[in-house]
């Protein structure tokens, strides 16, 4: 029950150049943790999220983000994004 789980088909893995670009949004945004206030994230997968709710942006996406104050109480958050914003290459 509690062992390894099959990876969601609807979940897309990050490079390393696309996390950098969700923590940099997420620091523009001031986006806080809720259980700690903490401002430190590391950054997990992506899912698509646009067909999800009517009002919703076609491109959007929510991206998991873990508070990384081992004493967090509820580390677990997330970001909602463009994929202009971290999927493609900055102009």
């Amino acid at each position: 029950m509690f062992g390894h789980h099959p990876r969601r088909p609807e979940l897309q893995r990050l490079t390393a150049t696309q996390r950098r670009r969700v923590v940099s949004r997420a620091r523009a945004r001031r986006i806080r943790c809720a259980g700690c206030g903490g401002r430190h994230f590391s950054v997990g997968d992506a899912m698509f999220a646009g067909f999800l709710f009517v009002d919703t942006d076609t491109d959007e996406y929510t991206i998991a983000l873990t508070c990384t104050n081992p004493r967090c109480p509820a580390p677990r958050a997330s970001v909602t994004l463009h994929a202009a914003e971290f999927l493609e290459p900055v102009a």
